[in-house]
Order: structure tokens, then C-alpha cells, then sequence
């Protein structure tokens, strides 16, 4: 299992609604650069990834490639065009794998502060156990509304995590939850809770707070404070 190879699916088709934006929010600059570039470069820094999958809108292949264009890049970076959702994405993705073989890893392209301790350890652990993700313990306390507007029970918050990506997998356990969802026709929030479905089970690895998912306009503060600190490091 060892000598699988490992391939990355980026997720980079978001609309970025709740950024309130009519641009793809992957272009947002942080400190100069493209929000996904700096989720690239990550990856592309890493000896133990033998294939990186940019997963885009349709119309954004030019903008993508001009900012590869600028970076000095130690993969092959191969563009896929995604779905309307991201689950869509993701299929289009392993469908431009049949040939491979090995771990996939997918991550969102929001995501750019991952790090390299946290992608081997996703890698391993998908290796050993054939579907992983990092997670969080939650910090704070969860309530659990039909509505809304009125709280019916608080769970107990030692038992919560916030799951993150990179999301590990044995390429036939992605694929095989895959055909199940869409020929029982339902749509998960994740990769994880695809497989979930089919009875495989999960193993969490622990990630970082600063593994921040950009969703609104408040992360880019976070974001800028994140970048500044790893700078100073």
C-alpha cells in the first residue's frame, strides 16, 4: 500500500455566494497572491503527491492557467472543469482518473493554510485505513434546531469535531460511495459522509484551527492574520 501513488483533487468551482461576490472567491488576493495559488503551492511543494487535479468552473480556464503561468511549478497541474456542486466536482474529477490508481485526496481550494504535516498524515492515515479527514474538537457550544428559532436539544460538545480537508481515500472506496449516492440520488456535505453511507467508517485525524475555510468576507481577516503570523514563524 506504501508505494501507492497519490493524487490531489482541488476543488476550486465555488460560486462563493456567501462572500457576496460575483467573482469566483478562489482569485482573492491574500497578501498579493490568489487564494488558490497559495492552496497550490502547498501541494506542488510536497514529494509525496504524484498528481494535482484543479477542479474549475467552465469559463475560468484561461484565468487559471495565467496564474499557473506565474508559478514555478514541480507537478503537472491538469484542469478539469467541475459541476454545479461540489459533490458534482469531485465525480467529474475521478472520472479523469480511471487510468489512476492509488490514494486521492481532496481538498477545498478555500482551504490554503493546510499544512504539510497535516496532508502526509491525511495520506497515511487513508493508506492504513482507507477513509480519513482531519477534524477539530468544537469549541463551542452546539444547539440543535428543527427551525431555527427555538433550541430542542444541546449535544454533548466532547463528542463534536469539525471536520476539515484534505479528506483521504483508497480510490475504490471514493468511487464506490460515489455511485451509490448518485444512483440513490442524494447529495452529502462532504466526501466523508458519502462513505459514511455505504457503512465504511472514518478514521479523524487531528488538524489545525488555522485550517480555515474562506466562506465569508470575515475570514480574510482571519486569513491576513494567519498568513502575517507564518511569515513571522
Amino acid at each position: 500500500m506504501n508505494n501507492h501513488k497519490v493524487c490531489v483533487l482541488i476543488a476550486a468551482a465555488g460560486m462563493g455566494k456567501r462572500m457576496r461576490l460575483s467573482q469566483n472567491k478562489q482569485y482573492l488576493p491574500i497578501h498579493g497572491k490568489p487564494m488558490i495559488r497559495h492552496t497550490i503551492e502547498v501541494f506542488d511543494a510536497l514529494e509525496a503527491i504524484d498528481k494535482i487535479i484543479l477542479l474549475i468552473r467552465s469559463g475560468e480556464e484561461e484565468m487559471m492557467r495565467n496564474i499557473l503561468n506565474t508559478m514555478e511549478l514541480q507537478h503537472e497541474v491538469s484542469i478539469v472543469l467541475g459541476g454545479d456542486e461540489r459533490q458534482d466536482s469531485i465525480w467529474e474529477g475521478l472520472r479523469y482518473l480511471q487510468d489512476f490508481d492509488g490514494i486521492i485526496l481532496t481538498h477545498d481550494g478555500a482551504r490554503p493554510f493546510v499544512t504539510e504535516r497535516e496532508i502526509l498524515s491525511v495520506i497515511e492515515g487513508a493508506r492504513s485505513s482507507g477513509a480519513c479527514c482531519l477534524m477539530t474538537p468544537m469549541k463551542d457550544t452546539v444547539k440543535i434546531s428543527e427551525d431555527g428559532n427555538w433550541a430542542q436539544f444541546t449535544p454533548d460538545r466532547s463528542k463534536l469535531y469539525a471536520i476539515q480537508t484534505p479528506q483521504g481515500f483508497h480510490k475504490e472506496v471514493l468511487i464506490h460511495a460515489y455511485k451509490q449516492a448518485y444512483e440513490e440520488g442524494y447529495y452529502g456535505t462532504d466526501d466523508c459522509s458519502l462513505v459514511e453511507k455505504t457503512g465504511k467508517k472514518i478514521r479523524l485525524i487531528r488538524g489545525s484551527y488555522k485550517n480555515i475555510k474562506i466562506t465569508t468576507p470575515e475570514d480574510l481577516i482571519f486569513a491576513d492574520a494567519i498568513y502575517s503570523d507564518r511569515m513571522e514563524e
